[in-house]
């Protein structure tokens, strides 16, 4: 279990839903349980009779989280236990035992299995099948107090309360000091919560900043090193880890410090159309001919051999073309970005992030010239190839030359036995194995295939691109 902890609008539900949308695209089942909107609905409940037309969507105002309003603090605590609840039953589901290595002795995320092929749905609408990995619950809510957080690992890792079924919990406590980033944070709160329905800006703003002066006056930090805890210092800057031990732990650990608060396009893009200069019939005729996939010669081949004659190492005349359209998408597609964030580079430099810039491209070309730091890329964007040379020749500008990266994890994958082979026309010839790749994409290897399962290699890759600037 993964505890969020920290005062009202420093951040939690944003690192909440950044570590669901990590842990379901890793295979692993993930549920946000917030306290929050369980706190609403009882308090909607409690208040139907109210003439307050606010209390009775389940709104609460500043007065609402003062310590000294004891009918208040016993809903609170109420919804808590409510809310823990729930999250221990939806862990418990399906559970089956820990593997031999697991350290049962160390708080460990990594405590829940689940053998259940139960889909995940990301933001976006891809379903994702679960098999044989972790149950993790994120806790959402403030847990603002050492009693409170004592009270949670009770609940949790007591072999009295839970004989048999040990939780270990992560705490992730979200501190923010920097001012400017406070005021963007707060803006999205009252824009985005329903606590804040049918006030104006003003009275929005004034209600929150009179919640987080209650909670100020008995928050207190997470001091305790005997915790397992993580404290991320304005939402990307520092991370702090303590006692972090399991393969999952250690996972978030480099996810924490690679997300970024503010907005960059990332683009993935095929290589443009190639042609080998090798062409068959199918009928053991073999010729060199550099054939345009206009002409008719190409159009009367079978599909099978129009794939192989498009499987070259140099851009034919329709990946020339791309290449060039590519250029100018990303000149206005990087313009227009820089465009709209120019609002915010009077924040580039507070360490944040939250223009969405590297602070050091502000003032980009100016720069440059200024340090004499020779030859810059023509406008900011980072090029990542595979390795394979269409990847390269797609992106290789005549007038404009950018630093190119390349990585081997952007290689095609070694297809084994169906080397050469489309899906259609590996389903055919196997479809158990076709079935089990729809099934478990994560884990299906390639019959015979050398190299690491599909899910370890762009994770891997994935990992290396979250950790760059744009």
């Amino acid at each position: 279990m993964i505890a969020l902890v920290g005062l009202p609008a420093r951040g939690k539900s944003f690192v909440a839903r950044k570590l669901l949308h990590y842990l379901n695209w890793s295979g692993v089942q993930c549920k946000i349980f917030n306290v929050g909107r369980y706190r609403r609905e009882a308090y909607k409940h409690v208040a139907a009779a109210s003439a307050d037309a606010r209390a009775q969507t389940g709104a609460c105002d500043a007065d609402f989280f003062d310590a000294q309003n004891e009918r208040a603090a016993e809903l609170r605590e109420k919804v808590a236990d409510l809310a823990l609840r729930d999250m221990l039953r939806w862990l418990d589901e399906n559970a089956t035992d820990t593997d031999e290595d697991t350290d049962l002795s160390a708080p460990d995320i990594s405590r829940h299995s689940s053998t259940s092929q139960t889909p995940g749905i990301l933001s976006h609408g891809v379903k994702l099948s679960f098999s044989n990995h972790e149950r993790i619950a994120i806790f959402d809510a403030t847990n603002s107090t050492d009693k409170r957080r004592k009270w949670l690992l009770q609940e949790c890792t007591s072999p009295d309360k839970r004989p048999g079924k040990p939780t270990g919990v992560v705490f992730v406590e979200s501190i923010c000091d920097d001012q400017e980033l406070l005021e963007e944070n707060y803006r999205y709160k009252i824009s985005n919560s329903p606590d804040f329905d049918g006030m104006t800006q003003q009275e929005a703003l004034s209600d929150l900043r009179k919640r987080v002066t209650k909670y100020e006056e008995q928050y207190e930090t997470i001091t305790d090193d005997s915790l397992s805890y993580m404290k991320v210092f304005n939402l990307s800057t520092k991370l702090m880890v303590n006692h972090i031990y399991g393969r999952m732990a250690k996972e978030l650990v480099p996810a924490l410090m690679s997300w970024h608060i503010g907005t960059r396009p990332v683009f993935l893009c095929r290589p443009g159309q190639t042609i080998s200069g090798i062409l068959t019939d199918g009928e053991d005729y073999v010729a060199r001919n550099k054939v345009d996939p206009s002409d008719p010669r190409f159009l009367d081949m079978s599909s099978r051999t129009k794939r192989k004659s498009l499987r070259g190492d140099s851009l034919g005349p329709n990946g020339q073309k791309f290449r060039e359209e590519l250029l100018d998408f990303c000149y206005d597609e990087v313009h227009s970005f820089l465009f709209k964030r120019a609002s915010v580079h009077d924040m580039a430099y507070t360490g944040t992030s939250i223009s969405g810039l590297d602070p050091g491209s502000h003032g980009y070309q100016a720069q440059a010239a200024q340090e004499n730091e020779g030859p810059r890329d023509p406008f900011p964007m980072k090029i990542i190839t595979s390795t394979m040379p269409r990847a390269a020749d797609t992106v290789n500008w005549t007038d404009y030359e950018f630093a190119i990266q390349q990585m081997s994890n952007l290689n095609p994958l070694d297809k084994g036995d169906f080397a050469g082979m489309e899906l259609d026309e590996i389903r055919k010839k196997n479809p158990s194995w076709y079935e089990r790749l729809e099934r478990n994409p994560y884990q299906t290897r390639y019959v015979l295939d050398p190299c690491a399962p599909t899910y370890t290699r762009t994770h891997t890759f994935t990992h290396c691109l979250t950790r760059r600037t744009l």
